[in-house]
């Protein structure tokens, strides 16, 4: 599938809007939907759902948050007579006069570089292109102050913004973003009065105060621009930014630990995320159950990893852009590696580029896990395995910085592009790496037997030579064909074809045995032509299929029409990569073959109607 430039654009609105105004998402102050009722709204909400109660806002605070975050913060007019340049200013440098610990923090963050090179590169195209709506999606969190925005849109036309300060929108989310309105100040109340709110004076302050609320301390606060609407984008019938109601529906809600606990703590403005490796490791608990007992070559090795969410109020990761690389791999006593021994399973949530399809979600939920068996039989000389855990949080982008680069004119916004394609290429680190022994008499071994192989997550191939071993297939009962007799025979008799690829040498593969000896798999592949191609002997096709938003591995399946062309809307929704089908059990063929059947049949419903 090549993303298109529209679609591109498309994106580009769903990652502004991911960051722009969703006062709607704040309306947690409900009314009971039944006239009649004499339920009161507290009582009426923990009916529906007790879970959210910790999570209120007080109308007063809702009316605020409303009033707050607003597509484009207006300009903020003429300053007070009595206010000095300094009061008057949206300079980030002049609030840190005052607050010197504040602005320290604020400049190591993200929101220091809110309209870094990868957005500012996209604004400009957006602007030269003459799409000032898009580039307002950008700025209404990037660079949320009308001050910051080149353009602003007056009587439903777009005009030039004569106020437009170039230094203060390069500054990106500026401490007027969150605090200043119309030059009054607005902050969370005292620490030593968390209860008062209101203008606080004390008479000799600068800029006449400033005018507390609670809303500061609350998670609402954020959603802005880390929630959709409830009406918003969504894939596989999920939002693609949620990390508010994820929030909303976690234990930390409940317990009131709100976003301001862990990304501010203290008060601190550090906003640590994904991108900081100690916070990304206080984000999870990992354990490995990697087990001592003696092994001979050729047995069948067994290692658990664990990864459990233990600290963060939202999945873990929240959104679509980052990706965690959990990896497996046998070394023999001299580090070397053992060829075909690395296993590896990602978690995330991954998109096609153009977003019109959820490729799979792995993402933990909140005090939830995930569990990765790693099975290989020992080969080589063996002595331990390593277990790797890496983060690359710029994941997505560095795909789509890419693709966008690649359909740009030269100029100022390809070369801000190829800046932050380098910096999102160098992002990745690692939050786990530890080795194992294992306890292998290299003087024994015994007879490889597939029956023992039940793999459970994707291996990568790395250059090995196959086994003299092959899967079992079920031929007795299963018609297989190669490619081009199946796609020939799919042509004639008008049926789908269920493609395979394998290779002799993947644990996955062999564990298939059970699979394709199963009664309903068995009836459903009268309705296909079933179809199976070794990687090591066919590597030209087995190229072709590699699907552009993975990599080479095996086993993968995909569902054909008659005709050859691939189903994209066929694919396995629990695993990743997307065409990986597990071996644990027979329901993902069985899902992936139902769902062939009916996409088969509704094409040629249409063909029939056209």
């Amino acid at each position: 599938m090549k993303p298109t430039t529209d679609h591109l654009i498309f994106f580009l609105i769903l990652i502004c809007l991911s960051l722009t105004s969703c006062s709607d998402s704040n309306n947690e102050v409900a009314t009971s939907t039944n006239p009649t009722s004499e339920i009161s709204p507290d009582e009426a909400i923990t009916e529906i759902n007790p879970a959210i109660k910790h999570t209120l806002l007080s109308s007063e605070e809702k009316g605020f948050l409303d009033e707050h975050w607003q597509l484009t913060i207006p300009l903020q007019g003429q300053a007070p007579d009595d206010y000095s340049d300094i009061e008057s200013s949206l300079d980030p440098a002049s609030c840190g006069l005052c607050h010197e610990q504040q602005l320290k923090d604020w400049q190591t963050t993200f929101h220091a570089h809110a309209m870094g090179p990868g957005i500012l590169g996209q604004v400009i195209d957006m602007i030269e292109s003459g799409d000032h709506t898009q580039a307002q999606l950008c700025w209404s969190c990037h660079t949320p102050l009308a001050e910051q925005q080149d353009s602003l849109k007056l009587n439903d036309n777009w005009q030039s913004n004569t106020l437009f300060d170039e230094e203060l929108q390069h500054s990106g989310l500026v401490c007027a973003g969150c605090h200043v309105r119309q030059h009054k100040r607005f902050g969370p109340s005292r620490r030593d009065t968390p209860n008062v709110e209101g203008n606080i004076d004390d008479g000799d302050q600068p800029h006449n105060g400033f005018i507390a609320t609670t809303a500061f301390s609350h998670s609402a606060f954020c959603s802005n621009c880390h929630q959709f609407k409830e009406n918003g984008f969504s894939l596989n019938g999920k939002l693609l930014e949620n990390t508010y109601n994820e929030w909303q529906e976690s234990r930390y809600a409940k317990e009131d630990i709100h976003c301001q606990t862990c990304h501010m703590p203290d008060r601190r403005h550090t906003w640590r995320g994904i991108h900081d490796p100690e916070m990304t490791k206080r984000a999870v608990t990992i354990d490995v159950d990697a087990p001592l007992q003696q092994y001979k070559l050729g047995e069948l090795y067994e290692a658990r990893i664990t990864i459990t969410n233990t600290g963060a109020g939202h999945y873990f990761p929240t959104y679509v852009t980052p990706k965690v690389f959990v990896r497996a791999e046998l070394f023999d006593s001299d580090d070397n590696i053992i060829a075909g021994s690395l296993q590896e399973a990602i978690i995330g949530r991954e998109t096609t580029a153009n977003l019109s399809q959820e490729l799979y979600d792995t993402r933990i939920a909140p005090d939830d896990n995930v569990s990765i068996l790693y099975r290989e039989a020992l080969r080589g000389k063996p002595t331990k395995l390593k277990v790797s855990i890496t983060v690359e949080p710029d994941h997505f982008y560095t795909r789509f910085y890419k693709i966008k680069l690649a359909s740009m004119k030269e100029g100022l916004s390809t070369d801000l592009l190829r800046e932050a394609l380098a910096k999102a290429q160098q992002s990745h680190f690692s939050i786990f790496e530890k080795t194992y022994p294992i306890n292998v008499d290299l003087n024994s071994t015994v007879k490889l037997d597939p029956n023992t192989y039940r793999a459970s997550a994707p291996a990568s191939k790395t250059n090995v030579d196959s086994t003299s071993h092959t899967p079992y297939w079920n031929d007795d009962d299963i018609k297989w064909h190669n490619y081009e007799t199946g796609l020939a025979l799919a042509k004639k008799n008008n049926k789908p074809v269920l493609l395979l690829f394998y290779a002799d040498w993947c644990p996955t593969c062999h564990a298939y045995q059970p699979i394709f000896e199963d009664q309903r798999l068995l009836e459903l592949s009268n309705d296909f032509i079933m179809v199976r191609v070794n990687t090591d002997n066919e590597p030209k096709l087995n190229q072709a299929y590699i699907p552009e938003e993975e990599w080479e591995y095996v086993p993968r399946t995909f569902a054909l029409f008659s005709d050859g062309s691939r189903m994209n809307s066929v694919y396995s929704k629990t695993k990743a990569p997307r065409y990986f089908l597990s071996a644990n059990s027979p329901s993902e063929f069985l899902f992936t073959m139902q769902a062939a059947l009916l996409t088969h049949r509704d094409r040629i419903a249409s063909t029939t109607l056209n």
